[in-house]
């Protein structure tokens, strides 16, 4: 008799959406640019550095100060943020559907809500 009404509960947890990934999550990311230097070049990619796919700010750059939008698939993503003189920094596990802001520090990367 337990066993039936746990059933439901076994079930619910069975489809639940993995973390990050509830309601309304779209993928989309806030690029802030708080370093004083222009970011070149942004690859998110949720295979990480086998596969960073297409640079999210072509054409263009990100400006010191600038912010943008960027779109990436829900969930864990590695993020590339190569900047104008050729350094580049890279974060691992962002979960873009917990927090959507990344924010480019003159030192590296930080994601927030």
């Amino acid at each position: 008799m337990r066993a039936l009404l746990l059933l439901p509960l076994l079930l619910a947890a069975c489809v639940a959406p993995p973390p990050g990934s509830l309601g309304g999550c779209d993928g989309r990311i806030q690029l802030r640019n708080a370093s004083p230097v222009a970011v070149e070049q942004l690859y998110v990619s949720a295979a990480g550095p086998a596969d960073w796919g297409r640079d999210q700010l072509s054409p263009g750059t990100l400006s010191s100060g600038a912010a943008r939008d960027v779109v990436a698939r829900p969930g864990l993503n590695a993020v590339r943020v190569v900047f104008v003189n050729g350094r580049a920094v890279e974060m691992a596990g962002l979960d873009v559907c917990a927090t959507p802001v990344l924010t480019v520090q003159p030192n590296g990367l930080q994601a927030s809500r």
